[in-house]
């Protein structure tokens, strides 16, 4: 009896768990149904993502080497005084533009002035004696013949006038070294330049003298502007081996017969708007570096450029040629393969690899892979994917348009 009640209590707790887990199954199958029969969206039904595209634009160009320099003044002068005295007054404003004669400084005059009239007085006084020693040599002359005089005598005279005839020319000598003296009290601009301060202040002695005379002030001539900078061998035989229509001769000429143009573009610039020319080259190449300094010359009448600059120089090597450009920021980078999106006539994203060349500006010149009038995607790069369909917007015409150095043949291969 006691063993048929525990096998009834068993088989009841064995149905209960069999129905808990009956009810566990129910809830997994259904929840699993509804997920089953959800809506998800299909690949056609997401979003076209929205791009920005650019046409590739065919422009006018011209390969260039492009080099580092500095520019130097094409004069630097130090004004000094000649003199000595005091300085009275200065006549020019710190850093001011100064032409050739204009008056910079003038030195207390007085004592030049005294000592110079003194000097023409002491003309007039030999002048005189000059003519009196001039009368008695002629009444000498007549009287020598009659022997009323002797010839000793008469060479006195002789040598009585030329005594005060040199004593007239030395005396005329002082005075214009007294005239020079008193001329170098007002000092004048030697070229036209640019003008540093005032290194000394009005009522301080000025030393004079040719070489140690007191430094009162700078002027750098900045028009022309020069531009120093080192090329290859390489480089510098093909700039002396050209002619005025990018003609290549054999035998290497004077390179500012050459007239070979240059571009210098400064640090805060985009594009290389200053033009020059190449007008000097070092007489050998150095032996430890390879390299030969050579120079562009720049008219600077804006005086734009300032001696002592770092610039970037550009110097053409290539006749004009037809190139296709696009932005740069279009490119992108698979492993060292360079590739740009390109949007066909079917709203499509193609993948194109290109090869590049130099760079214009915001621009790249495209060697291959792409044509003039395709669309290549410059805003949204990382939301396409090869033949993905895709809304293309234009960019607007005034950010299209390639930097004008581009279209006027000056850039360079960078």
């Amino acid at each position: 009896m006691h063993g048929l009640l525990k096998a009834v209590v068993l088989d009841g707790t064995s149905r209960r768990r069999g129905a808990s887990l009956c009810v566990i199954a129910a809830l997994v199958l259904s929840t699993f149904s509804l997920g089953c029969n959800s809506d998800t969206p299909t690949t056609s039904e997401q979003p076209v993502p929205r791009v920005t595209v650019a046409s590739v634009v065919e422009q006018v160009v011209t390969d260039s080497d492009e080099y580092t320099g500095r520019t130097e003044a094409s004069a630097i002068v130090e004004v000094r005084a000649r003199v000595y005295g005091y300085l009275k007054s200065t006549e020019f404003r710190d850093g001011d533009y100064v032409e050739e004669g204009q008056t910079l400084f003038t030195i207390e005059p007085d004592e030049y002035q005294a000592i110079h009239a003194q000097s023409l007085s002491r003309i007039a006084l030999t002048s005189a004696n000059y003519e009196l020693a001039k009368a008695n040599l002629g009444r000498s002359e007549k009287l020598v013949p009659s022997g009323a005089i002797s010839q000793e005598e008469y060479e006195e005279s002789v040598a009585a006038m030329k005594s005060a005839e040199a004593t007239v020319v030395a005396a005329k000598a002082d005075a214009d070294r007294t005239a020079l003296d008193l001329k170098y009290t007002e000092i004048k601009a030697p070229i036209s330049g640019r003008i540093d301060r005032a290194l000394v202040s009005d009522g301080n002695l000025l030393t004079g003298g040719r070489t140690d005379g007191t430094l009162l002030t700078t002027i750098v001539a900045e028009a022309p502007m020069y531009v120093y900078f080192d090329v290859d061998e390489r480089s510098l035989l093909g700039y002396m081996r050209r002619r005025s229509g990018n003609e290549l001769e054999k035998t290497p000429g004077n390179l500012r017969d050459q007239e070979v143009p240059c571009y210098v573009q400064l640090a805060d610039e985009k594009d290389f708007s200053h033009v020059g020319k190449l007008d000097f080259a070092s007489a050998e190449v150095s032996t430890t570096t390879g390299t030969a300094r050579l120079r562009g010359v720049f008219e600077n009448e804006d005086r734009g450029l300032v001696s002592g600059l770092f610039v970037r120089i550009r110097v053409p090597v290539s006749k004009p040629y037809q190139a296709l450009l696009i932005p740069e920021r279009a490119l992108a980078t698979d492993q060292s393969v360079r590739f740009v999106y390109v949007v066909t006539e079917e709203q499509k994203t193609e993948r194109r690899n290109v090869e590049i060349g130099g760079q214009r500006g915001d621009w790249r010149i495209v060697k291959s892979g792409l044509t003039a009038g395709d669309r290549v995607i410059v805003k949204g790069l990382q939301r396409v994917r090869p033949g993905q369909l895709v809304e293309a917007e234009t960019e607007p015409a005034a950010e299209m348009e390639p930097a004008a150095e581009a279209a006027s043949g000056t850039p360079s291969d960078s």
